[in-house]
C-alpha cells in the first residue's frame, strides 16, 4: 500500500508487491520520503506499519528528529509514507545515518530511526548543530581518492606498458587538489570532498569551497581517465560532506589509472603502479597492465 501524504486525510491505493533484498526485508518498519531540491530524503522507523494509523504513530515517534531536520536543512519537509524499498539505497547517491535520541540512549531503548540523505544535499548544507550531531551515527563508506584527471589520446591507450609512466599535470600546479568521494559515486560527477595533496603520503581534507583550476576533461579523440590513490579504510559518511578538515589517515603509494565511467558503462582499471617524483610534480610508474577496452562510441 502507498499513501500520498501523512498529513491530513490519507488516501490509500494498492501497490503491487516488489521483491526485497534480505537486508531491506530486515527493515520492514515504516518508510517515509520527503522531496528536496537536491533529491529525496528517506526515513525509516522500526516497528510495524500495515495501516496509515501505524505510520502516523511511527512518524510521531521521530518528531524530535523531524523538527531538528527542518531547522538544519532550512526546509519544511513534507513526509510521505511509502512502500518498503526493494533494496537498500546505494551509497552512490545517499549517505546513511542512525538517529538515536538522548532519552533512548539513557533508557537503552531502541527508539531510533535510520536517515538517508542525498550527497548533493549533504554537501550543500552546513554541519548540523551539536545537539543533533551527537545523535547521528553515520555509516562507514568505502572511498575513492581521485588525485588527477588525465585525458589520454585513444591511440595512446594501446601504448601503456609496464615500466612506463603517466604524468600527473595537476601535481605540478601551485595547489594540487584531489577529490574524495564514495567508492560507487560516478567518476564523471562533480561531487566529492576537496583534498589538498601537499604530499601524496598525507592528503588533507579541506572544507568545501572554491576549487583550484578546473580539472582536465576529455575532448575529441581523448578518453577521460583519472588516477586513484589507494585508501584502505572506510570513513564515516559525514566525513564526505565537506564539513571537516584534517589528515585523511593512512594511504598507500599504490595507485591506479582508471578510465572514467559514464551513464552507460562502469569505470575500468587500466593499470596500477606506484607514485614517484617527477620534476616539480609526480607520475604514476606503471607496474601492472590490465585489459584495455576502448569505450563505446
Amino acid at each position: 500500500m502507498t499513501m500520498n501524504t501523512i498529513v491530513g486525510t490519507a488516501t490509500l491505493r494498492p501497490a503491487a508487491p516488489r521483491p526485497r533484498s534480505a537486508h531491506a526485508a530486515a527493515l520492514a518498519g515504516a518508510w517515509f520520503e520527503a522531496a528536496t531540491p537536491d533529491g529525496s530524503v528517506r526515513l525509516y522507523a522500526s516497528g510495524t506499519a500495515q495501516h496509515a494509523s501505524d505510520a502516523a504513530v511511527a512518524l510521531a515517534r521521530c518528531e524530535a528528529l523531524l523538527d531538528a531536520l527542518d531547522a538544519w536543512l532550512a526546509i519544511a519537509l513534507d513526509w510521505h509514507w511509502i512502500a518498503a524499498p526493494a533494496s537498500v539505497t546505494s551509497t552512490a547517491s545517499h549517505a546513511r545515518a542512525h538517529w538515536r535520541p538522548v532519552e533512548a540512549a539513557q533508557t537503552r531503548k531502541d527508539a531510533g530511526c535510520r536517515l538517508e540523505l542525498p550527497w548533493t544535499l549533504l554537501r550543500a548544507v552546513p554541519a548540523p548543530e551539536e545537539a543533533l550531531a551527537r545523535q547521528l551515527q553515520w555509516a562507514d563508506v568505502p572511498v575513492v581518492l581521485s588525485i588527477a584527471r588525465v585525458p589520454i589520446e585513444r591511440a595512446d591507450l594501446d601504448l601503456l606498458e609496464p615500466g612506463g609512466a603517466v604524468l600527473l599535470p595537476e601535481s605540478m600546479q601551485a595547489t594540487w587538489q584531489g577529490v574524495l568521494r564514495a567508492a560507487d559515486e560516478s567518476s564523471s560527477s562533480a561531487g566529492g570532498v576537496p583534498v589538498v595533496m601537499d604530499s601524496p603520503a598525507s592528503p588533507r581534507r579541506v572544507p568545501n569551497g572554491p576549487r583550484g583550476e578546473g580539472r582536465a576533461e576529455a575532448a575529441g579523440a581523448r578518453v577521460a581517465c583519472e588516477v586513484r590513490l589507494a585508501v584502505p579504510h572506510a570513513v564515516p559518511g559525514d566525513r564526505l560532506a565537506g564539513w571537516f578538515e584534517g589528515n585523511l589517515g593512512a594511504v598507500g603509494s599504490r595507485a591506479g589509472l582508471w578510465r572514467c565511467g559514464g551513464e552507460r558503462e562502469a569505470a575500468v582499471c587500466l593499470a596500477t603502479g606506484e607514485l614517484m617524483p617527477w620534476g616539480d610534480g609526480w607520475a604514476l610508474a606503471i607496474r601492472d597492465l590490465y585489459e584495455i577496452r576502448q569505450p563505446a562510441s
